[in-house]
Formats: structure tokens, C-alpha cells, sequence
């Protein structure tokens, strides 16, 4: 009990959020009765907010919104519509909440947007790269870094893409034949996947903008993944004017195709290998660089790669011993990485007691996000990277 109580009292990140999470209305005084200009200026500005807020590349619904809110959707409808017969300024005040809040969250530069469009970057020259290569391409991250996501997103940009997603169970050759059969929608019935095979080459090789990616490629069957590079190769007998696939896998696949290019013998061929081009792992933008331009396995994030990762006009609120602990935080392995370390950031850019965040603000922030159990555990491997580790991350 001594030992929550001590920690209770040196981290303050909880009580701050509970302190800071009411957000001042911006304009409505709760002992004033609301004008009819406050109430016309703000309705205005909740159709404007309407508008422009975006959700699957339309505006947002009035029942979303209202969602938002907290009030029912003819609730907020007949108010817009002045209709309403209910209390009407208190719901005029959770909107003006509401958009204060979204106002204030507008205002935050947000780190995980620039990852997102790193992300976003990184897959774009991949694809680009695989395409003009007629080559089969690799692109890897831990779990929750966004894979799924970029794979579809590649699918949606390119008209002739297809996408098949491996799991535990369908993750074989016929896997892979009845898949793609399928989502090439070849249009014959044929039960036989030995046929399946031929109509798929056979439209591979007429069909010049399809590209086939697979997400969870690190499930396949080495069988599978032979019969990927046979289609791929049987594309086009000349070779130049393969069919490209992208593989999106995880951070063990991407180091099994890095031992494999070093001549390491794994479960890939060098039939495979020889045409996984290029090998690019989300992550690996932060990681050092060999001549060639791969990425070093094992290599850790500097302290000037995660200066570049959170900067914007906050970064000078972060001490510089703090960006020392979280270039150590981002090189703890089995713990989400640089995705651990940029969140914990982000709370204790929130939660932080003083002008700056320091190591003891960031300490607060990975043990309300973690945890206390877990965050004692990821501190305790802080601690022991040891000398040389933390010199090499700077």
C-alpha cells in the first residue's frame, strides 16, 4: 500500500488530466441567458464545422455530430431548425462545448499525423518503386503501426489492385489460388485450383495494371510464398512486364528477408529473394543505414531521429534529458517502439506539472498509459541498456 501511495504522490499525470479535462465554453457565460445573435453565431458555426469535418470523404452525419455532443439526433436537428421545444440553451452549451473542445484539439500539433504521412510517404515509393521494377516488393512494421491500412490505401489508388489478407488458418497455396481467383473475378466456375492457377496467369498476362498485395504475408506457407513468385514470374516469360506484388508482413519478416539477402539459410529461397525488391520496414526510415540503403537490423533510433519525429512548435517544450529518455524508450524492444515512445509524448505534453516536460513528467505519462506493473517493467529495461546503448542512440 506504501509503495501506491509514494507513487501516487510523485506522479501527477492523473489528477491533471481529471483537472483539465472540463474545457472552458468560449464565448457562453453560464449565469447569462444566450442572445439570439450567440445563438445564430453559434449554430453558424456548427454547420461550418459540419461542413469541413470530413468521414470517409464526406461530411460528417448529424447523427455522428450529435453523437459528439452528447444529445440525440432530432434533438440537435429541430435545434439547428429552431424547432426544438426542450431546453434549448442547455444544449446550445454542449455544442459550444463541444466545438471548444474540437477547437482546442485543432489546435494541438499532432505527432501521430506526422507518422501517419510518413507512413503514407513510405508505401507511396514502394508501390511506385515496385511498379516501374515489375518487382515484388516487402513492407513491414509491428503490429498496430497501420499495414492494414496502407495496403488498402494502395488498393483504392490504383484501379487494377487487388488485396488478400492471410491468418492462422488461410495461409497456404490453395489459399492463395482460391484468393486471388477470386478477387481478380476471372468470371468462370472452375473447381479445380490446378485450372484456377492457369486462368489466373492467363489474366495476369492480359491484365497489365493489376497488383496483387497481401497483408499478414508472414502467415504464408513457404509453399504459398513459392506460389506467389511462380505466378509473378509467369506474368510475363520475357520479364519485363511482371506482375508487382506487395507483401506487407511483420517485423520478423522483415528480418527473415534481411537474413536471407545476407546470405543467412532461412525459409525463403533465393528464388524469392532474388526478386523482393524493395525490403522496407515502416519503422526503418528511423533506423540506421547500411551503403546500399537497407536497413541495418537491430540498429536503434538516434536522439536527432526523434527531434525530427516531434518537431513542431512544442518541441521546445521538451528538455533535452527528456529527449535523451525517449530515445531510449523508442529503442525497448517488444513494447511498440517508437509508437510507445510518441504516445507517451503526447501525455505528458498534456499532463506536464511545469513550462517543460521532463524525465519525470514522461515517467508519469508511460505509467498512466501503461500502467503501473508494465511500466515498471519497460523502466527496468530503460535502465539496463547499459553505457554503450545509450551512447550509440546519442
Amino acid at each position: 500500500m506504501t509503495e501506491y501511495r509514494e507513487r501516487d504522490q510523485d506522479g501527477q499525470a492523473l489528477r491533471r488530466l481529471s483537472t483539465d479535462a472540463r474545457v472552458e465554453a468560449r464565448m457562453l457565460d453560464q449565469d447569462k441567458p444566450i442572445t439570439d445573435a450567440q445563438r445564430a453565431t453559434l449554430l453558424r458555426e456548427l454547420t461550418s464545422y459540419k461542413e469541413r469535418t470530413k468521414v470517409g470523404g464526406a461530411s460528417i452525419s448529424w447523427s455522428k455530430l450529435a453523437e459528439g455532443i452528447g444529445v440525440s439526433n432530432s434533438v440537435l436537428t429541430e435545434t439547428v431548425r429552431g424547432k426544438y421545444g426542450g431546453d434549448v440553451d442547455g444544449v446550445l452549451r454542449k455544442i459550444d462545448q463541444f466545438l471548444a473542445a474540437e477547437q482546442q484539439r485543432d489546435a494541438e500539433p499532432s505527432i501521430r499525423e506526422r507518422q501517419k504521412i510518413s507512413v503514407s510517404d513510405v508505401c507511396h515509393a514502394v508501390a511506385s518503386e515496385a511498379i516501374t521494377c515489375n518487382s515484388m516488393a516487402v513492407i513491414t512494421g509491428e503490429h498496430g503501426i497501420g499495414k492494414t491500412v496502407s495496403a488498402k490505401w494502395i488498393q483504392e489508388r490504383n484501379a487494377g489492385a487487388v488485396l488478400i489478407t492471410c491468418d492462422d488458418k488461410d495461409c497456404d497455396e490453395n489459399f492463395v489460388i482460391d484468393a486471388l481467383y477470386d478477387a481478380l473475378r476471372i468470371g468462370t466456375h472452375t473447381p479445380h485450383r490446378r485450372h484456377k492457377k492457369r486462368e489466373i496467369v492467363a489474366h495476369l498476362e492480359t491484365h497489365r495494371n493489376v497488383i496483387i498485395i497481401v497483408d499478414e504475408c508472414q502467415k504464408l506457407t513457404r509453399a504459398a510464398l513459392e506460389l506467389l513468385r511462380t505466378i509473378h514470374d509467369q506474368s510475363d516469360g520475357d520479364g519485363r512486364r511482371n506482375t508487382p506484388v506487395i507483401l506487407f508482413g511483420d517485423q520478423d519478416f522483415y528480418r527473415l528477408v534481411v537474413q536471407s539477402k545476407g546470405g543467412k539459410r532461412t525459409l525463403l529461397s533465393p528464388q524469392i529473394t532474388s526478386r523482393l525488391y524493395p525490403v522496407v520496414s515502416l519503422e526503418a526510415h528511423c533506423f540506421q543505414r547500411d551503403d546500399e540503403g537497407q536497413a541495418i537490423p537491430n540498429s536503434v533510433y538516434t536522439t536527432k531521429d526523434i527531434e525530427q519525429v516531434i518537431k513542431n512548435q512544442r518541441l521546445r517544450i521538451v528538455r533535452p534529458d527528456a529527449i535523451g529518455w525517449i530515445t531510449r524508450l523508442a529503442n525497448v524492444h517488444h513494447h511498440g517502439r517508437l509508437r510507445l515512445a510518441v504516445r507517451v509524448v503526447e501525455i505528458a505534453r498534456r499532463t506536464k506539472t511545469g513550462p517543460t516536460v521532463t524525465v519525470k513528467d514522461l515517467v508519469a505519462a508511460l505509467e498512466l498509459f501503461l500502467g503501473p506493473d508494465e511500466s515498471a517493467l519497460v523502466q527496468t529495461e530503460l535502465v539496463g541498456q547499459g553505457p554503450s546503448r545509450v551512447a550509440v542512440a546519442g
